[in-house]
């Protein structure tokens, strides 16, 4: 399988109309789901691109092509067609065929058929040995074709608008003997020798049976895989767990350059390449990154990440689900979160089954611990979700004292660390209550300060004059531009304002969602405020009727002192 010289990447990764541009550029066919429906059911091994041209399928009674063309290609990019693009990852199991054994189609057709039962969209697939022009390349188009194709080939497997599907595992012995001893069985190849395709029995062709996770190109692709920001769009569909590591973390440059020293290609030459070509990728992807979603690391994965991490320069959330790690490595990982600028939201959470065990003895506590110590310093972090980590009390109280030296964060979910007493959980939940409040107040005074604060007569010739109610009150007259969500704190922020403010009349706070607490400090505002003659608070279920009356009665008195005061 021969690989052509890596061009300058010049493909962006994020957006369709670059995707959808490359296909065409490199004359590149993603393959119908319907087809390999049908090949699978007849057990027919996946055909080279120049013999996949001329098929077809069917679905619904229409029938199509079995390769998409670049018309529909280019309709999607415009978002007049809908489809799902995967991109597969597998290992040549023979240099004439990489499935002979129709072992790779059979988990391929696993996997798309649920997303063709979950989605309306469309399956298409990358698969390479029937999307690019295989061996005998007989014109200058399709040569031209495959070096295109190979000189940016990481867009297929980092681009945001595509998925990949891994099969890391090679086909079973038993299935690989049995098909051995049948020659019955045969694979439609190119035939050197004859110069034409053949149908030759498993013995003839040329094995490798080379691990997936040795060989240097199948790595490349994890690691162009795992540059996006979520693990979702990068599967292992077959092999998963079965070699040292999952493939779901981005390795640093350096530390894929080693990994490449040990791997195994055709062309010994290629490895270079691939290490250069893996460094663009990388810092390309990574340090303009804004959020990771990684689920289902293991020890290993997760050093890996740590490593990576401090190269994630514009990173604003952070989610980790479903983790295996020592106490010192969770310590570590935090440490490095920690220590971004950038960093809004950081979610830690093992799954809702988790419930510790000896290889995991003090990982919750230690977590919350450099947690603890992260808060007294960071001023970046607003939002913290915990849960399953085994966080016990020990951990909870570090984790408070960090929060007593910290006024940004203002949400924290750690309910479902169930071990840690109740009483440290409510207390940690009041400190972030009291920075929401304050941060929501500080708003406000923002707010105010710009719309509401009241103006004060200027000095004519012998200094300051009292203001009449004319230049005292000529600012905005009516409040009404709040969040629905205002809540009880929004409520006492607005009540602090209006303690001084003499410009704002009416006051519109129709389902903010205010209740007693906010409530009674709008009340005592309005004991010390003349100005306001109308308030509605309809639609706050939380109020009592016997408040509301009397916030009425207030501004209905003020009302009524307005009236006399302009008929005077």
């Amino acid at each position: 399988q021969e690989k052509a010289q890596v061009e300058e990447a010049r493909y962006k990764l994020s957006d369709k109309a670059s995707l959808a541009a490359f296909l065409q550029d490199a004359d590149i066919r993603l393959i119908r789901a319907p087809y390999l429906f049908h090949l699978r059911r007849h057990n027919i091994p996946l055909p080279r691109r120049q013999e996949a041209e001329g098929e077809v399928c069917e679905k619904d009674s229409v029938q199509m092509s079995a390769l998409v063309t670049h018309s529909e290609v280019r309709k999607w990019a415009a978002g007049s067609k809908d489809a799902i693009i995967c991109s597969v990852s597998h290992a040549w199991e023979t240099r004439e065929h990489p499935d002979p054994c129709c072992f790779q189609l059979g988990h391929l057709v696993d996997t798309i058929s649920l997303y063709e039962a979950a989605y309306y969209s469309e399956i298409w697939v990358f698969y390479d040995y029937t999307s690019l022009y295989q061996f005998e390349r007989e014109t200058d188009a399709q040569r031209e074709s495959f070096a295109r194709a190979m000189g940016n080939m990481h867009v297929m497997y980092a681009h945001d608008c595509s998925l990949t599907l891994r099969i890391e595992g090679l086909t079973p012995p038993h299935i690989w003997n049995a098909m051995l001893k049948d020659e019955s069985r045969k694979v439609p190849v190119y035939h050197m020798p004859s110069g034409s395709l053949q149908a030759l029995p498993l013995k003839e062709l040329m094995h490798n049976r080379t691990p997936y996770l040795q060989r240097g190109w199948c790595l490349a692709e994890v690691q162009w895989s795992a540059v996006r920001g979520t693990t979702a769009q990068n599967q292992c569909i077959y092999g998963f767990y079965d070699e040292s590591s999952s493939g779901q973390v981005p390795l640093t440059p350096e530390a894929f350059a080693e990994q490449m020293r040990t791997s195994a290609f055709t062309h010994r030459n290629d490895a270079e390449t691939v290490v250069e070509l893996q460094k663009k990728v990388f810092f390309e992807r990574v340090t303009c990154c804004k959020e990771v979603f990684f689920e289902n690391l293991l020890e290993e994965d997760l050093e890996k990440l740590v490593e990576s991490l401090e190269h994630y320069k514009d990173l604003r959330s952070f989610k980790l689900k479903n983790w295996e790690g020592t106490p010192e490595l969770v310590a570590s990982l935090v440490q490095v979160l920690g220590a971004s600028t950038c960093l809004e939201e950081l979610c830690i959470m093992h799954g809702d089954n988790y419930r510790g065990g000896e290889e995991n003895q003090g990982t919750g506590n230690c977590l919350a611990k450099a947690l603890g110590e992260v808060l007294r310093h960071n001023c970046t972090l607003k939002k913290i979700t915990l849960g399953f980590n085994g966080i016990e009390t020990e951990g909870c109280k570090a984790l408070l004292a960090g929060l007593r030296r910290n006024k940004i964060i203002t949400e924290i979910n750690i309910r479902y660390e169930i071990d840690a007493d109740p009483e440290v959980l409510v207390k940690v939940e009041k400190i972030v209550a009291a920075n929401q409040a304050g941060v929501v107040q500080n708003a406000f005074k923002r707010f105010w300060n710009v719309f509401f604060k009241a103006r004060t007569a200027e000095t004519e010739n012998d200094g300051p004059k009292k203001a009449s109610a004319e230049t005292e009150n000529d600012g905005p007259k009516k409040a009404s531009a709040f969040p629905s969500d205002l809540g009880d704190a929004g409520a006492q922020a607005l009540a602090a304002m209006l303690r001084e403010n003499r410009s704002v009349e009416t006051v519109d706070l129709d389902y903010k969602g205010i209740g007693e607490l906010g409530c009674q400090a709008l009340l005592e505002a309005l004991r010390q405020n003349s100005r306001v003659w109308e308030m509605e608070l309809r639609r706050n279920p939380e109020i009592s009727d016997e408040v509301q009356k009397e916030i009425q009665e207030l501004v209905e008195a003020n009302k009524e002192a307005l009236r006399r005061q302009k008929e005077a």
